[in-house]
């Protein structure tokens, strides 16, 4: 089966993690949206994936997403996100991706994520400021700061599964 990974990306974290997943499959794409918008009619596993800034998607892949939904409706998903807050994940989930794609989906997760102080904007040094209090005391749990192989390997292994129960409901 032929796999797509799309995904937007600010500062490469959903780059690398795009790269790690896609690693487990044998016939894949993997797509910036930044720099190209594959017609998704070519694949037979979509999967969805973007950093997270103050809680919200990249918009490429919103409007990637929006554009080509009904061609991807009836394929095998997945979506993962990148965020270090992984309490937030479900939150971010919920508010960012439809209600039928979350319903649809193989599975949907975080796979960590990381912080690059070069990367983050002004406002977000701010942000990042006035939280760290709370990172640093321990208030905030699940903080994890990096990819997480051990999230990413379940990911593909969810999707491989299946992958293989569907080529044997088609056959």
């Amino acid at each position: 089966m032929r796999v797509l990974i799309v995904y937007a990306t600010r500062g490469g974290t959903a780059a690398k993690a795009a790269s790690l997943l896609g690693s487990y499959f044998s016939d894949v794409k993997i797509c910036n949206l930044e720099k190209t918008k594959p017609d998704p009619k070519f694949y037979d596993v979509i999967i969805f994936g973007s950093g997270i800034r103050f809680g919200t998607i990249y918009k490429p892949l919103m409007t990637w997403m929006d554009m080509y939904w009904d061609a991807v409706r009836p394929k095998l998903k997945g979506v993962f996100i990148c965020n270090a807050l992984m309490n937030e994940a479900p939150k971010i989930l919920r508010e960012n991706f439809s209600l039928e794609l979350r319903n649809s989906c193989v599975i949907a997760e975080s796979l960590g994520g990381e912080f690059d102080i070069e990367t983050l904007t002004a406002s977000e040094r701010v942000m990042l400021k006035l939280r760290k209090k709370e990172l640093v005391s321990g208030e905030v749990r699940d903080f994890v700061p990096c990819l997480q192989p051990d999230r990413i390997r379940a990911f593909a292994e969810a999707m491989l599964e299946a992958m293989d129960e569907k080529k044997i409901f088609d056959s």
